[in-house]
């Protein structure tokens, strides 16, 4: 066997402005800064390969408030985490196999009322001299209850509800937003600033930036 060394990055962050995430390291050596917060352009670690590695998503205003160094990761419920089922370093194959390195990128798919959902979006293989890379495409996994918006207080999920939303130009330009939703009957929108929340979303949807219709 030898081993490989791996990247993983986490690419879409920046979709999601107002939420940190954190990599929490649990096992028997950890000789590294932990908790960490994650960017998309740094490879993730977990330092040790008995160890396991943990990503949190928590909003960031309640990340400035609480501090990182308060948070209890085993019981917080402002948090929403995932466990990566792999070694973000490295990896062992077989001496014969020609692969020398892998670049994995996961995407956020979502959150639920208690887990942040990450998938494997793409996977760059890169072999010996003379061989090509191998880049392989997924797609995103199917959940039941994922929200695209991570607020503790809000249950906007995309099973049981039937939206129509309609764009309308004023006459000043500005974009008004019509939500016309037929919920169950324990669903329900709370939170002063979900609507808010709906437009922004779907402005960087359609590449409008928000500040523009203000």
């Amino acid at each position: 066997m030898k081993g490989i060394k791996r990247c993983v990055k986490i690419t879409d962050l920046s979709d999601f402005p107002e939420v940190a995430f954190v990599g929490y390291i649990r096992g028997p050596v950890i000789q590294c800064e932990n908790p960490y917060i994650i960017t998309s352009d740094e490879c993730l670690t977990q330092f040790y390969k008995a160890n396991d590695l943990t990503i949190y998503a928590m909003e960031k205003d309640y990340l400035t408030a609480k501090g990182l160094e308060n948070i209890d990761f085993d019981s917080d419920n402002n948090i929403r985490g995932y466990q990566l089922d792999l070694n973000p370093d490295w990896s062992l194959v077989a001496i014969v196999n020609p692969l020398n390195e892998e670049e994995i990128f996961y995407s956020v798919a979502g959150f639920t009322d208690d887990k942040l959902v990450l998938y494997e979006s793409k996977k760059i293989s890169r072999y010996v001299a003379g061989i090509p890379d191998k880049v392989e495409m997924f797609g995103k996994p199917e959940v039941s209850g994922l929200k695209l918006i991570f607020n503790n207080s809000s249950s906007i999920v995309n099973e049981n509800i039937s939206d129509k939303l309609e764009f309308e130009d004023d006459t000043d330009g500005n974009i008004e937003q019509v939500i016309n939703s037929s919920f169950s009957s324990n669903q329900s929108i709370a939170g002063d600033n979900i609507l808010e929340r709906f437009i922004h979303f779907f402005q960087r949807l359609f590449g409008t930036n928000p500040d523009d219709h203000r």
